[in-house]
């Protein structure tokens, strides 16, 4: 029987079989999830979309530097990029099953038969030796009647897929982090640098009433109580500076530095740019996130399992050929007479296994529901990370606003307090108020800065960072066969 006798027989066999196999079904689709026409939050620049590029947007070529040498050096980006390499070998792991199987083998042998015994007893003739050689090239191949192959392979890519979007998730997530740690140094700075105005202030208040006490114009209560604020302002200076360097600490090891001898050039937050907020329509974010682009091909891989799994439970086709020479002496090897092939077809059907089939493909089918509902999950989520961020970019605009007019109220009140003071028409106490306000004061304007630059960067990963798709390197096409 010849190889092609055998696959025309095989497949009349499986002819019933493969019209069943239309009953697996297509992989499954994303679930609809209802998107609003508008973000609710008004702002200038909704039907526009951020830039890739958006950290660029604050002015800063330092912050550039930064970024870069994270997108570099980053430890978390290293291991999701050697997640790709996994996801990349499974896939092309899984695509060998859709193509033949190809193996060669030979093996050589010899005999030896000792003298051939006479009648009597007595031996004689000489010693038989024979050899043997063989060489055979062997093709199997695995007929993939109910799709089980293909399905696995279109989960390994949709897998593959996942992790590359993950990657790009990764990417984003250190870009806002190093905008936001850079931002939280430089805010460091300017609170330090108030704080150091704000204790000269208070020195000199100090001065001056050691000396009234010399003369009697002021009591030792008000020195001591001058003394007190003056070391509370003291020791908020060295919270700062802690703040500082445990802000430099976690963005060094975000460029994959250790911190020791880390430090940025930057000094206050007024040095940057605020670029204009830009929000683009919700709709956008189902293609411009690759958090929620992962979630979707993760969803496809589920389905794809479940093809598997289903498909698992029905009769496999397994075609096998193999041909060869064989002979007595290596001169012969090539001789036509010495040619030996064999062909042949296997079907084979699982009829029980404790339901161990089933329950794989309810595995399966309910991992699919499951992350079905984490979708959705994923996008409802999406569109209320950029309302909120949208909400603080505007709220913080509105904070800043008012904590710079407070701020120069607090430090005319204390100005026009100073003076009255010293001319004995009010008491110490209102100097003491007006001190402790500007404190408050200078705390506030620095904190509403840095909540409206986190705003910004907030609404940009929130976005998807202006993230389009083009970074993510195509998904390799299956293997030839299928």
């Amino acid at each position: 029987m010849t190889l092609m006798t055998t696959i025309r027989m095989a497949a009349v066999a499986a002819g019933t079989l493969l019209l069943a196999a239309c009953a697996l079904g297509p992989l499954h689709e994303p679930p609809k999830v209802s998107l609003p026409a508008a973000w609710d939050t008004a702002t200038e620049g909704v039907g526009q979309w951020p830039d890739a590029a958006w950290w660029r947007g604050f002015g800063s070529a330092e912050l550039d530097g930064l970024i870069a040498e994270a997108e570099a050096n980053n430890r978390d980006l290293a291991v999701a990029l050697a997640r790709i390499g996994q996801a990349e070998a499974q896939a092309r792991a899984a695509g060998a099953a859709l193509l033949p199987t190809v193996g060669l083998s030979g093996a050589a042998s010899r005999g030896w038969t000792p003298h051939a015994l006479k009648r009597g007893g007595l031996s004689g003739g000489s010693p038989s030796v024979s050899s043997s050689y063989q060489g055979v090239l062997q093709v199997g191949y695995q007929v993939d009647l109910f799709g089980r192959n293909a399905a696995t392979v279109a989960a390994t890519q949709a897998q593959l897929e996942a992790t590359l979007y993950d990657r790009e998730a990764v990417a984003l997530t250190l870009r806002s982090e190093v905008a936001g740690t850079f931002f939280e140094v430089l805010a460091a700075r300017d609170h330090l640098r108030l704080a150091e105005q704000t204790l000269r202030v208070a020195e000199d208040v100090l001065a001056l009433l050691e000396r009234q006490v010399q003369v009697g114009a002021a009591s030792d209560l008000e020195v001591a109580q001058q003394r007190s604020a003056v070391a509370s302002q003291r020791a908020a200076l060295a919270t700062l500076q802690q703040a500082e360097r445990q802000s430099l600490d976690a963005l060094a090891v975000l460029l994959g530095r250790p911190p020791q001898g880390f430090a940025v050039r930057g000094r206050s937050l007024m040095e940057l740019t605020l670029p204009p907020v830009t929000a683009g329509l919700p709709s956008h974010l189902l293609m411009r996130r690759p958090d929620l682009r992962q979630a979707e091909a993760s969803l496809r891989a589920a389905a794809a399992d479940t093809v598997a799994a289903r498909a698992a439970r029905f009769p496999s086709l397994v075609l096998t050929g193999s041909g060869g020479v064989q002979s007595s002496s290596l001169t012969d090897m090539l001789n036509p007479a010495g040619l030996v092939y064999s062909a042949a077809a296997s079907l084979a059907a699982p009829l029980f296994e404790g339901g161990r089939l089933e329950a794989q493909e309810d595995l399966a089918s309910a991992r699919t529901r499951e992350l079905a509902e984490l979708y959705g999950t994923a996008v409802l989520t999406a569109l209320r990370d950029t309302e909120d961020a949208l909400s603080a970019t505007v709220t913080g605009q509105v904070q800043q606003r008012y904590a710079l007019v407070a701020q120069e109220q607090a430090a005319e009140a204390l100005r026009i307090v100073d003076v009255r003071y010293r001319t004995g028409t009010v008491p110490f106490l209102n100097v003491l108020d007006a001190q402790r306000t500007l404190f408050q004061s200078n705390d506030a304007v620095v904190q509403a800065t840095l909540t409206r630059f986190n705003a910004v960067v907030g609404l940009y990963l929130a976005l998807g960072g202006g993230w389009d798709g083009t970074t993510v390197p195509p998904v390799p096409a299956p293997p030839p066969g299928k």
